[in-house]
């Protein structure tokens, strides 16, 4: 048993009188009369996850920060957005410039209108310059990106590689400052996430920065299941490994990605086939799009999933897919404000059909993966449109715009 869930097991075994959040008091009923009486946040007991110096959530983010190969590690309630956030924000300050990669998740594009910042897009390789490079490994689709070699701060997120450390040889440091989401490949409760560092910013500063974009009241039972990783590892990740290698040789169109989490399958109808599996066969995908589907697999996936995960392949129709049919085409946008201009402007929503040569308000990202076609201070193009259209996306899907 971890240690802090120790410390909530000793607090429920007091029997106490609870006048203090949440409002529950540790009675709920089923099913999660069980959990309930965890459902804590700080206590004199349990800890302070912002403030304290050595207590048990403390010694859980140091051994974490050694199975990562960190200098350092920040528990997080709020998801890798939280991380983003605070190590952005940690290193940076209003007005500044970031190189940022234009296939970043969109809650990059959030925080840099929050937080004032210039992007430099990118695509592949980032520049040599100064000022922080922001990068995304791996990607929704198991690609993973070797380290920018630039002479500024590097910022990965690495959201969906919390596993790599425990399947992957040599793993080293994504960046100076990178977010795992715990939650998508190992057994960690959902919104749970770390921010790692390698030394390059100050505890206490990374520390100050997840308080100001977290809540007040972090639930300590997801802390509870962090520790847990902290302590027990990733998991059997061989039987994983092993399964993903063996589908990834007898199918070739499975992409030959270096993440073993990821099975991305081309298909010529990401969709259609992803409703069938489930509406058929009960396997239930990650994400699809119009030419992929994505299986992410995990330690406590049992190998009946696995069975069942392998003749969900076999059922997938095969289909002749063209390169230019896949993924979303790089159109050059023209920004008219800066994110945060736009992000605050005067807003209204728009039709699709209509919004041609308007500015946009916000982030638009399709989903999966996220990457967002025009971003907020840009001009909306019509073959942003047009690729939108192609996307499933009805003429009259709203969009915000600036006023």
């Amino acid at each position: 048993m971890s240690d802090l869930l120790s410390e909530l097991y000793a607090y429920t075994g007091k029997q106490t009188a609870r006048f203090h959040m949440p409002g529950h008091k540790g009675r709920l009923p089923p099913p999660f009369d069980a959990v309930a009486p965890l459902d804590v946040t700080e206590l004199s007991g349990t800890g302070d996850l912002y403030h304290e110096r050595d207590g048990a959530i403390r010694r859980s983010e140091r051994a974490m920060a050694a199975l990562y190969g960190a200098e350092d590690c920040f528990y997080l309630t709020g998801g890798a957005t939280q991380g983003i956030y605070a190590m952005l924000s940690a290193v940076t300050r209003p007005g500044d410039t970031v190189h940022v990669a234009r296939a970043c998740h969109r809650s990059v594009y959030n925080a840099l209108a929050l937080l004032d910042l210039r992007p430099v897009w990118f695509y592949g390789e980032p520049p040599q310059a100064a000022e922080p490079v922001v990068y995304t490994s791996p990607d929704y689709y198991g690609t993973i990106f070797q380290r920018p070699e630039t002479d500024g701060l590097v910022l990965c997120d690495a959201a969906h590689g919390a596993h790599l450390p425990f399947c992957t040889d040599g793993y080293t440091p994504p960046g100076n400052l990178w977010v795992v989401s715990a939650h998508k490949t190992l057994g960690a409760l959902g919104q749970t996430a770390m921010l790692l560092s390698d030394g390059t910013a100050g505890s206490e500063l990374l520390r100050g920065k997840t308080a100001e974009f977290g809540t007040a009241s972090p639930s300590f039972l997801l802390l509870a299941s962090l520790d847990a990783v902290a302590r027990g590892g990733g998991g059997d990740w061989e039987r994983v490994i092993a399964f993903s290698n063996a589908m990834k040789k007898k199918d070739r169109r499975i992409l030959p990605n270096a993440d073993p989490a990821k099975l991305t399958v081309r298909t010529g109808d990401g969709f259609g086939d992803a409703a069938r599996l489930e509406r058929e066969l009960g396997v239930v995908c990650e994400m699809a799009d119009a030419c992929h589907i994505v299986f992410m697999l995990s330690p406590h996936n049992t190998d009946g999933d696995f069975a069942r995960l392998a003749a969900a392949l076999e059922a997938i129709p095969a289909r002749k897919v063209r390169d230019a049919e896949c993924g979303i085409p790089h159109i050059p946008s023209v920004a008219v404000l800066t994110p945060r201009e736009a992000f605050f402007a005067e807003r209204e929503q728009v039709e699709l059909a209509a919004a041609a040569g308007r500015v946009a308000a916000c982030a638009f990202a399709p989903y999966a993966p996220g990457t967002p076609v025009f971003a907020p201070g840009e001009r909306i193009d019509k073959k942003h449109l047009e690729i939108l259209w192609e996307m499933c996306y009805n003429r009259v899907s709203p969009v915000w715009v600036v006023r």
